[in-house]
């Protein structure tokens, strides 16, 4: 599989296959994560923008299938994944903004929130200047999906954000899942 990861030719089947497989495999993940995450790192740090988010994304599944034993490569990750939470471009850009949202949010999980104090505050405000980037809705569910994960995590320290968070879950609530106007443009006019 490692090798697949570093043939171009095979990496993004490659790192899809892989964060399929590690989603499952729990602690059987324990003697391959030294040699994944040097190879997911390696990857990240050279991978083209349209790839990172795949790679980003098999790390979560890494982090989660290993839970506290992620630990000795929770800051690698995050030094490569935390500059991706402020991209702004509609795109691939935007994509990989979601990904890393929802990954960062695993990371939380798995070492805990001791480890993860020091993002804390600095992603809550990522998250939330990430609600207001306008036609992103996917970029705003990651947010509200890492808002939940983060309460999780902190639980009574996730507090006062319930007056920012509240309202913007509230209002998400009201919308339709459906843009009408996008979809039937000529019939509103």
């Amino acid at each position: 599989m490692f090798k697949l990861i570093g043939d171009p030719e095979t990496q993004r089947s490659a790192c899809v296959a892989l964060d399929c497989l590690l989603e499952v495999l729990g602690d059987d993940i324990e003697p391959y994560i030294p040699s994944l995450m040097e190879s997911l790192l390696n990857l990240l740090a050279s991978a083209p923008l349209n790839l990172k988010g795949t790679v980003v994304g098999a790390i979560g599944s890494a982090a989660h299938a290993s839970k506290a034993k992620f630990a000795p490569y929770f800051q690698a990750s995050m030094d490569h994944i935390v500059p991706f939470l402020l991209l702004t471009e509609e795109g691939d850009e935007l994509d990989l903004r979601g990904v890393a949202q929802d990954t960062v949010g695993t990371l939380a999980e798995a070492v805990g929130k001791d480890a993860f104090r020091p993002f804390f505050a600095p992603l809550m405000t990522a998250a939330l200047e990430a609600t207001a980037i306008p036609n992103a809705p996917q970029l705003k569910e990651c947010s509200y999906i890492f808002f939940a994960v983060i309460s999780r995590v902190y639980e009574d320290e996730f507090q006062p954000y319930l007056p920012t968070v509240m309202p913007l879950l509230l209002a998400a609530l009201g919308q339709s899942e459906i843009d009408e106007n996008a979809l039937f443009p000529s019939a509103l006019a």
